[in-house]
């Protein structure tokens, strides 16, 4: 039989059920119309269905990600709970310290020192792209960070190199280890997403911001330094000229202090860090809710000084 035949008669049986149907959910409705309503219902759940599938599997993805990455990054993360002491125990605690010639005793730990393990060396194998490890506490974003000489690449691969939409926070390109502003890119997947660096539109929320001022960032094979969140920016991507977030070193104190005075100007939220950062971390993604696809926000965030 004609294939154009078999389509004919598979469209009349369709036709034929969609207007039962009709007749008996809308007995009052005009057949052709109650067709047609049923049509448009069984249209909806099937794409309601769909996309709760898509959202189900791409949960899932995620999961069995953040499990490997549990898996190859080492220990986990632990903050030290420093106990705060009255001043009277504080003053007595400091004289005990010291030794008869008034000389502090250097061989005592620093308890407000903080150190993170990771297994470098499995991270290494996994990706000789990896740059170090980026933690926020209170959000998801427990994740390494990669870096090559092409800033596309890991906008399309995850951590694996595998071709994924998610891709993976990647160190800008031009980046250097001792620059005073490093620069880390991610994505914002959007919604209800915690995916990557879509937890940082938190950071819109002025309560949320003045309640979550810490980051840890450990270089690989190297120690954990603890950063204070100083600025939420809404920027456009367009208006690098006026003030780039990216700048990545100063020539002299008098371009420090203006870029930092713009950073105030530019800062929907900024709350004076405890000391004048010697180095930066800025963290950006994408969000069209100001400037469309030209939007990103910028955290931006000082070493602290220990």
């Amino acid at each position: 039989m004609p294939l154009h035949f078999v389509r004919r008669r598979r469209y009349g049986k369709m036709k034929d059920l969609t207007g039962k149907l009709g007749k008996l959910i809308f007995p009052d409705v005009e057949e052709k119309k109650g067709r047609r309503i049923v049509i448009q219902i069984v249209t909806g759940l099937s794409i309601a269905l769909l996309s709760i599938a898509g959202m189900l599997f791409y949960s899932h993805q995620e999961v069995k990600q953040q499990q490997r990455f549990r898996q190859i990054k080492g220990a986990g993360i632990t903050l030290p709970e420093i106990p705060v002491m009255p001043m009277g125990a504080a003053r007595e605690e400091s004289q005990e310290g010291e030794n008869g010639n008034g000389v502090e005793d250097m061989g005592e730990i620093d308890k407000n020192a903080i150190t993170f393990t990771y297994d470098w060396d499995s991270l290494l194998e996994a990706n000789e792209d990896v740059k170090g490890w980026l933690y926020l506490p209170d959000t998801p974003i427990d994740l390494p960070v990669v870096g090559t000489s092409d800033n596309d690449y890991y906008l399309t691969h995850d951590f694996w190199k595998q071709k994924k939409s998610t891709g993976c926070p990647f160190m800008d390109k031009d980046t250097g280890q001792w620059d005073f502003n490093r620069t880390v890119y991610a994505h914002n997947m959007g919604g209800a997403s915690d995916t990557m660096f879509s937890p940082l539109l938190r950071f819109k929320d002025e309560d949320y911001f003045m309640a979550h001022r810490q980051l840890y960032y450990t270089q690989c094979y190297g120690i954990t330094a603890e950063y204070q969140i100083m600025a939420a920016v809404k920027y456009n991507a367009k208006d690098t000229g006026s003030w780039d977030f990216r700048t990545r070193n100063h020539a002299d104190m008098e371009g420090y202090n203006l870029w930092m005075e713009q950073l105030q100007e530019y800062a929907l939220y900024y709350a004076e860090p405890d000391h004048a950062p010697a180095e930066i971390l800025t963290l950006s993604t994408c969000d069209r809710s100001e400037f469309g696809k030209d939007g990103r926000l910028v955290i931006v965030a000082g070493k602290c000084q220990r």
